[in-house]
């Protein structure tokens, strides 16, 4: 069986150096902009495996999708949601021990091995600490899986009208998938990634095509392969096979959050882009478009392909912030539903992804709930996206952080909580 995404990388590899070497740009490159011949002499070499990398193709990539995905424009609307700045300077002093060494934020957010491209730090609606060493403000990058951050809310939204029973099983509502494995899996299993279904997200599966969350990516169009034959979106999400019984263990996997589209847009009755733009985006204050990633068949990609400004991003967390409540689109007993620690029925049963949060945050999370990774008993929220995005929400202390990276080992998030915790 070959996995094409490690086969490519292994050759990558094999002449250039990810981080370092004399052929991979430093991430200041996108800061300055792109020339002309870089961009044509890249996507003529383009391969949608040399992502895995975190170089060249993907620093290119990621700031602008459009240009390699087909995808459906979301338009800002409204009033601009106004962020008065109030730099704080101690956030920058905040030092945490990372692969780097013990670095400073601002350490740290300058160094070019952190492949940190943008963050933004948010306290009370005021922005506190905003750096940009790999792009500009007004440049819009990939989210990849803190999208998956949106699907959940949107279920969450519609529970809360009663249009969805998150104890009804997901082939109540889509008949098209009686019969599959996921016949008999209630919505509440598919939200918060208690699925049983055989797609777990993993590096290694996403490249080989045969895998369960690769035939998923390659039939998305998200990798592709000279003559692989891919079945399209939903006929690969029917032919998906069950790894374990249905709400009994924790198992993240792109492939709920994709059902979850399917729902929203059979209870909407419109597609998912437009029920984000509609219900969330227009709702923000966004100052800027964002881009929702489709199939070549048109299907939403929900899981990640979604890209927007980092200031943006962190306008969608305020909702789940004091500051930037909005009782149209979230309200207290939806958020409440989210944040309840005590709601860990499906996360206490997965004992190496809590080990795994544990390493990179220094404390287990209590749960994984609504698409989001990591809840802790403070009620901090956090979700990663693949080679450093990330959004982290402190609703109690009113902190909202976002940033954008091209790393392959991101340090970044170590810095979350303790950057939280100053306030």
């Amino acid at each position: 069986m070959i996995n094409i995404t490690l086969l490519a990388i292994s050759v990558l590899l094999s002449s250039a150096s990810t981080y370092g070497g004399e052929n991979v740009w430093p991430v200041s490159e996108a800061k300055n902009g792109f020339s002309a011949d870089e961009a044509t002499d890249l996507k003529a070499s383009y391969k949608s495996a040399a992502l895995g990398l975190a170089g060249n193709a993907a620093l290119y990539t990621y700031l602008n999708m459009a240009e390699f995905y087909p995808h459906q424009l979301l338009d800002r609307d409204g009033q601009i949601k106004s962020l008065r700045e109030k730099p704080n300077g101690r956030i920058g002093g905040i030092k945490v021990k990372t692969s780097l060494g013990d670095l400073s934020l601002d350490e740290f957010v300058s160094s070019p091995l952190s492949r940190l491209q943008g963050i933004v730090v948010i306290h009370k609606g005021k922005v506190v600490y905003e750096k940009y060493p790999g792009m500009q403000p007004t440049d819009s990058h990939l989210w990849w899986s803190v999208a998956k951050v949106i699907a959940g809310l949107l279920t969450e939204m519609l529970i809360e009208e009663g249009q969805i029973d998150p104890n009804t099983t997901i082939d109540t509502y889509l008949k098209e998938f009686k019969g599959t494995v996921w016949e008999g899996v209630k919505v509440a299993h598919i939200l918060h990634q208690a699925s049983g279904i055989d797609a777990v997200d993993s590096t290694e599966a996403y490249g080989d095509p045969h895998s369960g969350i690769g035939k998923l990516m390659f039939a998305q169009g998200v990798l592709k392969a000279p003559g692989l034959a891919t079945g399209t979106h939903n006929q690969v999400l029917r032919e998906m096979t069950r790894l374990n019984p249905p709400g009994k263990k924790y198992q993240y996997s792109s492939a709920n959050t994709n059902m979850l589209g399917l729902l929203i847009e059979h209870i909407t009755g419109q597609r998912y882009g437009d029920v984000i733009q509609q219900r969330i985006w227009s709702q923000i204050g966004a100052e800027g478009d964002a881009l929702l990633g489709l199939t070549p068949d048109g299907r939403a990609i929900a899981h990640g392909m979604f890209s927007s400004r980092l200031r943006d991003l962190a306008r969608f967390g305020m909702l789940f912030t004091p500051s930037g409540y909005d009782s149209k689109v979230a309200n207290k007993k939806l958020l409440a539903r989210i944040g309840d620690v005590a709601r860990t029925d499906y996360y206490r049963h997965a004992p190496t992804a809590r080990a795994i949060d544990a390493s990179i945050h220094g404390e287990p999370p209590v749960s994984a709930p609504s698409q989001w990774g990591a809840l802790f008993a403070d009620g901090g929220l956090f979700k990663s996206g693949f080679q450093g995005q990330a959004l982290y929400v402190s609703p109690s202390r009113d902190v909202v952080i976002a940033m954008f990276s091209t790393a392959n080992n991101p340090q970044g998030y170590k810095y979350l909580r303790p950057l939280a915790s100053a306030f």
